[in-house]
């Protein structure tokens, strides 16, 4: 770069390129100055209107397109321009004229100037350039603070390593001029910003992914790229994303909290005149109070829990937080929900524990779990779930469709079975509170406990009246007891394991609390799990070892000795969670082998699972049976009525001639050849689904893009 714009560091002359490159026109060497303001927005700059841009653009061309040496001569002009423009805002705050304001006053300053800095990211930036240490910052030292700030294009140490880890996760080796670079698939962009900020940004992350995909770069102009080559990036590109999506949730938050945002907008001379308003700040004081706080978040659909509020509070707060007193200011109140969804509503320390959990059943480390997988880490930590519960669950929170969960996608299905525990919590607390005192009385606190499904003896002694928090907290120190409880049950129903005591004593003739092999075979015949090989003989002692450990993991003594062929009722119960485990991965390997035979994608697969189970239900609650629509070896299949129930919601006439194409299908895809009894499973679903659009079965194809 030697010659081009001596007062730029080569750094910034390689940023300057890259996002001169993505605004530029397409297959030309020229930027279209009219881009110049989404440019400048890109890059970070804050003084963008037309009044500082133009009569700083006329001194470099009179045309309507600038080369980059042109674009990097109106950058050192603009700099100059954006410094006086600063020096202007930061003496309005020097009302003494000392050439200095204060720490306290800085974020002040920097919301006047267009930025919103969060407290961790001021204070950090601080340290580093308040060389004396006396609060005091000169106009030189706010500079060197932007600087700072801008490096790292607004986030905080531990946030840089945060967004630089997850933008390693999903890199690839770089091609061409980047051979030596990891560069970020734009496909990928999306994923890797949703681990980083939670899947409340899913919706603007995947917008800017997908332009990227397209080729069409991020120039506002009228020319159109049209189709072009996916656009890869680089770490510092990635940081630039990362900001565009903060700003957006800092837009976003302003929108929704109308009010409140101008009342601090009039208090640091930002804004020139109010706007309507209608929310939070209920008493018009131009903060958020604990009370207003606690509303927003039920508002979002959220219990807010105080050692969450506390947490938070401490970390975005300056000052020690009262409840009565304190208010946060718009700024603080958007550091705190950015922090609140980031963690979906937990503490760090439940992040961080849920963490654990997860990476502990992501067997292959890819970043995803399957719903097999994570009906087994449900298990684990004390819910009862069955497996197409579970996919049902795990398509409301599948943000990216690709029929797995990553972290994020994950933490927000816990989040939502938290939700389900506290709204118990929460029905209990009001049935039973003191109206006087909001609190529940201390004679009252046993039954409620054992309502909530936790007996005595607690975890410890309580002697006093409690609150609603306090509630929570007890009802999760009892849990750990309810936990080892289910891993007991292995995630079975009381109703499931009164049916294995039966069988168990009906095979276990001389009552001997225990069945021998002999007896096990006729047990494991009735579910058609028996071995039919020497090799199944060996595996089946091996599953019997791996049932009696679980068992006692699960806190059962006496589970017999290891490489018997016999078996006591609690490693019964394990054993038949073990075979039940086995038969879905079956069924699973068929599903992913069909969907590969079909050319089918996950997310397809994951759709047509949908439809399959609501389909399924509707024929449940047609027929009031629900054991109905599942074979003898627990699949779940839709009967032939369901199929052309379902056919006919696409707006598909099923006319005779059709009647008969779509009987034979069927009836080839029924196990026994069936026709008007016929009961197809998943896989068979699939297959009658690429049937019909291969075929176009009785104009399916446009039927179904009209619905």
């Amino acid at each position: 770069y030697e010659g081009r714009a001596e007062g730029l560091s080569e750094g910034e002359v390689q940023r300057l390129e890259q996002a001169f490159n993505r605004f530029k026109i397409p297959g030309e060497a020229d930027l279209y100055t009219g881009d110049l303001q989404g440019l400048l927005n890109y890059l970070g700059h804050v003084l963008t209107t037309d009044e500082i841009i133009q009569p700083v653009l006329r001194e470099i061309t009179m045309y309507d397109y600038m080369d980059f040496e042109e674009f990097l001569c109106f950058m050192e002009k603009f700099y100059e321009r954006e410094r006086a423009e600063f020096e202007a805002k930061f003496n309005e705050f020097d009302t003494e004229g000392r050439g200095e304001v204060s720490v306290r006053e800085l974020r002040q300053v920097m919301r006047a100037l267009g930025f919103h800095p969060l407290r961790q990211m001021t204070e950090e930036a601080i340290q580093i350039v308040d060389d004396n240490g006396n609060g005091q910052l000169s106009f030189d030292e706010l500079c060197m603070f932007l600087a700072v700030y801008s490096y790292h294009e607004g986030f905080t140490t531990a946030e840089t390593e945060e967004l630089r880890k997850q933008f390693e996760r999903f890199a690839v080796e770089g091609q061409g001029p980047a051979k030596d670079q990891t560069m970020l698939p734009p496909e990928a962009l999306s994923d890797a910003l949703v681990q980083a900020f939670g899947l409340e940004v899913s919706e603007f992350t995947q917008h800017l992914g997908e332009q990227l995909a397209s080729g069409a770069g991020l120039q506002k102009s009228t020319f159109d790229r049209g189709e072009g080559e996916p656009e890869y990036m680089n770490f510092s590109e990635f940081l630039i994303f990362a900001r565009k999506v903060r700003e957006n949730e800092y837009s976003k938050c302003h929108q929704e909290h109308v009010r409140f945002a101008d009342q601090v907008a009039r208090n640091s001379q930002s804004s020139k005149e109010a706007t309507e308003f209608a929310d939070a700040d209920l008493d018009n004081s131009g903060g958020i109070s604990d009370r207003e706080l606690r509303r927003v978040l039920k508002n979002k659909k959220y219990t807010p829990l105080r050692n969450v509020l506390e947490e938070i509070l401490d970390e975005v707060y300056d000052g020690d937080w009262d409840e009565e007193t304190s208010e946060l200011d718009f700024d603080e109140f958007f550091d705190f929900m950015l922090v609140f969804n980031r963690r979906d509503g937990f503490t760090a320390k439940e992040c961080e524990e849920l963490r654990k959990t997860y990476d502990r059943f992501d067997e292959d480390q890819s970043g995803e779990i399957s719903a097999m997988e994570i009906a087994a880490l449900f298990r684990h930590v004390g819910y009862r779930v069955n497996l197409e519960d579970i996919r049902d669950e795990v398509a409301q929170v599948d943000a990216n469709g690709s029929g797995q969960l990553d972290f994020r996608e994950f933490l927000r299905l816990m989040r939502l079975y938290r939700e389900k525990e506290l709204r118990k919590v929460r029905k209990a607390f009001l049935n039973n509170k003191d109206q006087s005192t909001d609190l529940i009385p201390l004679k009252l606190l046993e039954p409620v406990l054992k309502s909530l499904g936790h007996e005595p003896p607690f975890p410890h002694e309580i002697d006093t009246d409690i609150s609603f928090d306090e509630l929570v907290d007890l009802v999760d120190s009892c849990r750990s007891a309810f936990v080892w409880k289910e891993r007991k049950k292995a995630g079975f129903s009381d109703e499931e394991l009164a049916g294995f005591v039966d069988i168990f004593k009906r095979f276990d003739r001389d009552k001997s609390e225990t069945i021998d092999n002999r007896e096990l075979q006729n047990v494991l015949k009735e579910y058609n799990w028996e071995p039919r090989t020497r090799e199944d003989q060996q595996n089946l002692i091996k599953k019997l070892d791996t049932a009696r450990r679980l068992a006692r993991e699960a806190g059962v003594e006496d589970v017999g000795p290891e490489g018997s062929p016999d078996v006591k009722f609690w490693a019964f119960v394990q054993l038949i969670r073990i075979f039940t485990t086995d038969r879905d991965k079956a069924e699973e390997e068929e599903v992913l082998r069909v969907q590969k035979e079909l050319n089918f994608s996950e997310g397809e697969t994951e759709e047509f699972r949908q439809v399959f189970r609501v389909w399924i239900k509707k024929s449940r609650e047609l027929s009031g049976d629900k054991s109905h629509s599942k074979t003898s070896a627990g699949q779940e299949t839709l009967t032939r009525d369901g199929v052309d129930r379902l056919v006919r919601s696409l707006g598909v006439s099923i006319a005779p001639y059709n009647k008969d194409l779509l009987d034979k299908k069927v009836a080839s895809l029924d196990d026994e050849g069936r026709t008007e009894t016929a009961r197809i499973n998943f896989c068979a679903f699939l297959k009658l689904m690429r049937w019909m659009l291969d075929t176009n079965f009785a104009g399916v194809n446009e039927a179904a893009s009209g619905k």
